[in-house]
């Protein structure tokens, strides 16, 4: 199936086109996304190995659970979405929490993509432990919830003991508004 996004201009305004994945991704066109970080009772962050078989950033760690919205699809619809896809969760609406819509620009450099995104990001607090998600192997080889002070530490590394997405800045950011919220 092929996937089409919606696509907007750099201030998050719509510009009427919808484009194959594949081509908003080449081109580097701004399209909307949504990442829900997940934290346990321990504040213990929920971070997933990308499948090796994902077009952007495979074989890395990530900090959220996500993805791209569909056309006309708001950021809350698709973070539920991505919440019950990727790890078979069906969260009530209410237990999601908005914290704020950013610009990521990043690149892919092995792959030679461009990521170009307007992400709302939530929080979603859990009482999983990590046998009890029922995750989707197609997106995610293996999860993990990590204390919070080892994911910071190793954005912040030159040498970092766990190898994220290369978007250090945007996730440092990020999470220290979701700390505010925890």
């Amino acid at each position: 199936m092929k996937e089409y996004l919606e696509i907007f201009d750099e201030h998050n305004q719509p510009t009427n086109q919808q484009l194959l994945r594949r081509e908003v991704h080449a081109s580097g066109h701004w399209h909307r996304t949504a990442q829900v970080y997940v934290f346990n009772y321990r504040n213990e962050l929920l971070c997933n190995l990308r499948s090796p078989a994902k077009d952007l950033f495979p074989m890395l760690w990530d900090v959220s659970i996500g993805g791209h919205l569909a056309p006309g699809e708001s950021y809350k619809a698709c973070a539920l979405r991505e919440l019950g896809e990727e790890l078979g969760l069906k969260p009530e609406p209410e237990n999601l929490e908005f914290i704020t819509t950013t610009k990521i620009d990043g690149q892919d450099k092995v792959a030679q993509l461009l990521d170009r995104e307007h992400a709302g990001i939530f929080l979603y607090r859990t009482n999983l432990e990590l046998a009890d998600f029922n995750f989707q192997k197609e997106e995610i080889v293996k999860l993990q919830y990590l204390p919070l002070n080892k994911v910071k530490a190793s954005l912040r590394a030159a040498a970092p003991e766990i190898q994220f997405i290369p978007l250090q800045q945007h996730y440092l950011s990020n999470l220290a508004l979701i700390e505010q919220h925890l």
